[in-house]
């Protein structure tokens, strides 16, 4: 609470001086008229003396205390039943390539069909997520219970510019005129029970604890997905502990009649318990963070298998910002730490052998030094090795980094730049394949910081490859794979926001 700062009221001691007696003599009749001042006698000064010592002398009386204002309470609005918050996340814009065909996008085509690319002008779907927060009790004790649910549309490169484009159908049985519909956040939690530490439990589908680097869209740890737990129980000051148990399954199997969808058998299932210890805070500016991951496989099929991961990160507040190191390995279905589907999202499966093994190095610095600028720059380093034998193709070494600058030269309008550079190396002996992209986007926006949003953006893309990664994939679009180009561009717009 502020202290108030109080204004004394202070007496002040008035000290009388007696003033000298004047005594006029009157003239004679026969002298001029005039005035004659006498000095008082020594026997008065030395009274006089007396007393202005004693008054000098005299304690000063005691202030008077000034009343202290009683506190204002502060204004706390209780939640009640039926109270509602609304958060959200929004992308999405149109182009053209530079082969006078519609936009498309460059990627590198990484192990286990996942995809790495900084986004920056390299984009080519709509993306919304809305997230309700409703409260459905609120209980005397001041515990709270929430229903969150997010619906989350997705419309893929080849619907932009078709019609009807807001058209909803299952993600399994996607159209090229339609888009995907799916709930990612469909939980139900309560908090503020006395006995649970300040923890929340919770029951359902739900985006859990994700870490990423932003300008790639890179979830290196991410272990959403159907599962119930108890998080952030408090064990001290910042000391934070989370429990969570999810549903694993195994990998899809191929429909032998479409549009029939593409989902795991039954048979294969798991269970991951993920643990967490966030807050270990050294000092005052750094923080360790603790994860760890148990498959424990439970499934009738005899090709399934458990596995497990830890991840250690440090997070460094610096220039306005900062920065994130992250050590991850693990084994078997722990080598997916949630990143983009091998498979669909996210990525655990008990049907990857423990003769698997992923080591990751993440690093993510995010600045803003300045009001007026402000950067993300980031590396990858991942190696994995899957186990099929020296010389097989199954050791795969992956690196990435990039960077983000944004520059706002005036209120509402910056200028943004990214760099971005992705390899992959085999040991089969084959050629590294490597994928460079280049981005210059002007923008209007609502505040100069570098993650401040809404952003409009005219946007013009560049990229580069060599001739192992065309042969793999290079564009979503397949625009300039289908081709024997080694570079390629494209520029549009886009919209961007955040609330």
């Amino acid at each position: 609470m502020r202290q108030v700062h109080l204004l004394g009221l202070f007496a002040i001691l008035v000290t009388g001086f007696c003033s000298t007696s004047a005594f006029a003599q009157e003239p004679n009749d026969d002298d001029d008229p005039q005035t004659q001042t006498e000095e008082p006698n020594e026997a008065k000064k030395a009274d006089q003396k007396a007393e202005a010592d004693a008054a000098a002398k005299a304690p000063e009386p005691a202030k008077a205390p000034t009343p202290e204002p009683e506190p204002v309470p502060a204004v706390t609005t209780k939640p009640k039943f039926g109270d509602t918050a609304v958060t959200g996340y929004l992308r999405g814009g149109f182009g053209a390539s530079s082969l006078k065909g519609r936009m498309t996008c460059f990627s590198l085509a990484l192990p286990g069909s996942l995809k790495s690319k900084y986004r920056l002008g390299n984009e080519c779907e709509v993306w919304s997520e809305t997230h309700f927060t409703t409260v459905v009790y609120a209980g005397a004790d001041g515990s709270v219970a929430h229903v969150h649910f997010m619906p989350t549309v997705y419309i893929p490169t080849d619907s932009i510019g078709y019609a009807p484009t807001g058209t909803i159908s299952a993600p399994v049985f996607k159209t090229s005129t339609g888009a995907a519909l799916s709930f990612p956040n469909l939980y139900v939690d309560i908090e503020g029970i006395p006995w649970l530490a300040g923890g929340t439990a919770w029951v359902g589908n739900r985006y859990y604890k994700r870490e990423s680097v932003y300008i790639s869209d890179f979830f290196y740890w991410n272990p959403s997905g159907v599962g119930a737990g108890i998080e952030d129980i408090h064990l001290g000051k910042d000391l934070r502990l989370s429990y969570a148990a999810f549903a694993v399954d195994g990998e899809p199997t191929v429909a032998a009649q479409a549009p029939a969808p593409s989902l795991p058998p039954q048979a294969s299932f798991g269970v991951r318990n993920d643990l967490q210890l966030r807050g270990i805070k050294p000092y005052a500016s750094g923080e360790f963070q603790v994860g760890v991951q148990v498959i424990a496989n439970y499934s009738s099929d005899p090709d399934s298998h458990g596995g497990w991961g830890v991840t250690l990160q440090h997070v460094q507040q610096l220039l306005g910002g900062e920065n994130k190191l992250a050590l991850q390995y693990g084994r078997g279905g722990g080598t997916g730490f949630g990143t983009l589907a091998r498979f669909y999202y996210p990525d655990f499966s008990v049907r990857h052998p423990l003769k698997e093994s992923r080591v990751r190095v993440v690093d993510v610095l995010t600045i803003q030094p300045t009001p007026w600028l402000g950067a993300q720059a980031t590396f990858v380093y991942q190696h994995d090795d899957l186990g099929t034998g020296a010389g097989s193709g199954g050791v795969i070494d992956w690196i990435s980094a990039g960077t983000r600058v944004g520059w706002a030269f005036t209120e509402h309008a910056k200028l943004l730049g990214e760099v971005g550079l992705d390899q992959v190396k085999k040991d089969n002996g084959a050629d590294p394949q490597w994928l460079a992209k280049f981005t210059v986007a002007p923008a209007i926006t609502a505040g100069r910081g570098f993650l401040n949003r809404p952003e409009l953006r005219l946007f013009y893309t560049y990229a580069m490859w060599n001739e192992a990664a065309r042969t793999a994939t290079i564009d979503s679009s397949r625009l300039y794979t289908a081709t024997d180009k080694l570079s390629g561009a494209s520029y549009g717009v886009q919209a961007e926001t955040w609330w």
